[in-house]
């Protein structure tokens, strides 16, 4: 596996994974994270990658409560370069997940990242970047600009085009200032919000967060063919 750059020292950060996902739509009978690829589960294949980029001070995987075991001796051995690991139950949702990784970290971050177990493609670079403008501002995601022509639905039951140039797509990682993200996700709580990602909490809660472009594929598989993707990109 070749990664752009070299390993960046951020010995201040810890590592949330939310891999709590069925794997229903993949049409799998063991979790999406435990989806065999190349003889590694999936979430191994994005923890190696994640290892390779940055130093992580504690690392939180959230598993599907039912699986447990089966996460903990899926990542007894992977990756290298991973300390404190630690796999937890998830809650029913992202939103929720997130929220017990937090409340399992045993140390004091100054940042905490957040990457989903099932993009395991995510590149040093990448990561570096959102690393690097998270510590500058306390909020960053990966994200990347739209190839195809977009539209939006109307109350009439019509659509109508957005201007492409000026929209993202919400990608992780996503890093933020620890007690900021730990005030957005109380915030939360208290007042029965959902959000789809940990940006849309950090945002609501008053902070801006910076956009940063991923380099290279960031692709998060949820279809099969997703995964048949990342396993030849992988192989190659």
């Amino acid at each position: 596996m070749t990664l752009e750059n070299e390993r960046t020292d951020a010995s201040s950060i810890a590592l949330i994974v939310p891999a709590a996902g069925s794997g229903r739509r993949l049409g799998s009978d063991v979790p999406k994270a435990l989806a065999d690829v190349a003889g590694i589960p999936l979430v191994g294949h994005t923890l190696r990658r994640l290892a390779a980029a940055c130093e992580f001070r504690e690392t939180v995987v959230l598993a599907p409560a039912g699986s447990l075991e089966a996460f903990t001796e899926a990542l007894e051995r992977e990756p290298p370069g991973l300390s404190a690991l630690t796999v937890v139950a998830g809650g029913r949702t992202r939103q929720e997940s997130v929220y017990i990784g937090l409340d399992t970290l045993a140390s004091k971050p100054d940042l905490v990242c957040i990457h989903d177990a099932a993009r395991p493609l995510v590149s040093a670079a990448t990561v570096s970047a959102v690393v690097a403008e998270a510590s500058r501002g306390g909020a960053a995601i990966a994200a990347s600009r739209p190839v195809d022509s977009i539209r939006e639905d109307t109350d009439r039951g019509g659509s109508r085009a957005l201007e492409r140039s000026r929209l993202w797509l919400v990608e992780t990682p996503q890093v933020f200032d620890a007690e900021v993200l730990r005030a957005a996700h109380a915030s939360a709580r208290a007042h029965g919000m959902q959000a789809t990602d940990d940006a849309a909490l950090v945002e609501r809660h008053g902070h801006a967060v910076a956009l940063v472009a991923s380099e290279g594929r960031n692709l998060k598989v949820t279809e099969p063919a997703d995964l048949e993707l990342v396993r030849l990109l992988l192989a190659g």
